[in-house]
């Protein structure tokens, strides 16, 4: 098996004496040869400052001491940053050489980055670039009691900075979280190794609103049951992931027909309202339709109705009038007669219900709403739907569905998502 080319990445600094002089940088020499035989690179990049950079000169009569070569562009090269002080300077002068290997060589190297040497900014710098980049961080050590490592004391510390890389993983998590990018928080969740982080109720979690956001119930509440809201990383959430798990059961386990419609109905709808959020407005209108016939189906199961399959006797027995069966039957397929929305709430009228008289006295309005929803991309046309459109169909819904139910609000509520309170945000400049 080929083995992977190694470059050592080093920060060049004068050593801790401000006055540069031969003695210093033979010293600081040292202790750099002393990491490069221990990692014994492929390759060496020395990141100096114009000043700095004569301490390279130093390192070859090193290697050459040793009876070995040390050759420019060969066994190493210099990179000179004028602006040692300069945070952003210094990590795009290591970035851009990470980038030079790794994608515009097309090269597969394994790149550790020591930090050790150099100025306070070159060398967060450093480390900030390799953790960015994922790449091995190391740091010399020994014995400071002369105020710096003392020949002969050094240690080569790789530094496990996996913790850190838990812990941004664990806020990239949050923020996707409440970004409604569920299968997102997975995956993260996967790469996180720190026991102290709960990982697995964070994953029945995450799992739990991926289901539910896709309407199955069942597997929602099955995870989000498993959930351990005693465990610190759900403090802010906890009431409102009671609140949802309670909706949940009520869609599983409720006796009362209507109580797990109305819950189901309400899902549906703050559904629509992330989907609108994402701005994905054709995609939250086409469930806001859904919702609106779903209304209406509620509606008509407390006459003993089924849109799917009209039972014409209780029509009769519910005295709706010759004429709007007759019109019905024309419709009948398969010995069925099967009806859609704007029938639903024409039926709900000749019933003489509220929501079928809402409908008709607002028809005008209604159908031109439901006509763009047709003539959308997601429908039966090409048309692209407005923020505008979204609220003006929302708001006939949300009427619809409180003239439903008065415990509506409620289960639009309960229904409502958990979001973590981000005080803690990543940085988006």
């Amino acid at each position: 098996m080929k083995r992977k080319e190694v470059i050592l990445f080093m920060t060049v600094g004068t050593g801790t004496n401000l006055n540069i002089n031969e003695e210093n940088s033979q010293n600081h020499a040292q202790k750099l040869y002393y990491t490069i035989n221990k990692i014994r690179p492929d390759k060496v990049i020395f990141f100096a400052s114009g000043k700095s950079k004569g301490t390279v000169e130093y390192i070859k009569e090193l290697f050459h001491k040793d009876n070995d070569e040390f050759i420019l562009d060969e066994d190493y090269q210099i990179v000179i940053i004028n602006a040692i002080d300069d945070l952003n300077t210094c990590f795009e002068a290591y970035e851009s050489k990470i980038w030079e290997l790794d994608y515009e060589d097309g090269g597969d190297y394994d790149i550790i980055m020591d930090y050790t040497s150099g100025t306070k900014t070159m060398s967060a710098a450093m480390a900030s670039c390799g953790m960015f980049y994922s790449k091995d961080l190391i740091s010399v050590g020994g014995d400071r009691s002369t105020g710096e490592v003392s020949r002969g004391t050094e240690i080569i510390n790789y530094q496990n900075i996996y913790k850190i890389y838990d812990k941004f993983a664990l806020m990239r998590t949050r923020n996707n979280f409440n970004a409604n990018r569920f299968r997102a928080c997975i995956d993260i969740l996967n790469y996180i190794v720190d026991l102290n982080i709960h990982k697995e109720s964070l994953m029945h979690l995450c799992k739990a609103y991926y289901a539910w956001d896709n309407m199955d119930f069942e597997d929602a509440y099955d995870h989000l049951r498993k959930v351990n809201l005693n465990q610190v990383e759900f403090m802010e959430v906890k009431n409102d992931i009671k609140f949802n798990l309670k909706a949940l059961g009520n869609i599983i386990n409720s006796k009362s027909v209507n109580l797990k419609n109305c819950y189901i109905l309400a899902s549906l709808i703050n559904n629509s309202i992330r989907r609108s959020e994402e701005f994905k407005y054709d995609d939250a209108i086409a469930r806001l339709y859904r919702s609106f016939e779903l209304i209406a189906q509620i509606e008509l199961t407390k006459y003993n109705i089924k849109s799917s399959d009209i039972d014409v006797s209780v029509l009769k027995q519910n005295n709706v009038s010759d004429e709007f069966i007759m019109d019905l039957e024309k419709t009948r397929e398969d010995g069925k007669i099967r009806i859609g929305l704007e029938k639903d709430f024409l039926l709900l009228n000749e019933l003489g219900n509220d929501l079928g008289k809402h409908y008709v006295e607002n028809e005008s309005k209604i159908k031109n709403l439901t006509r763009k929803r047709n003539n959308s991309i997601l429908a039966h046309g090409l048309d692209s739907l407005t923020q505008n459109d979204f609220d003006e169909f929302l708001d006939i819904v949300l009427n619809l569905s409180y003239s439903l139910d008065k415990d509506m609000k409620k289960f639009i509520k309960q229904t409502k998502f958990a979001k973590f309170d981000l005080k803690l945000k990543l940085n988006q400049n």
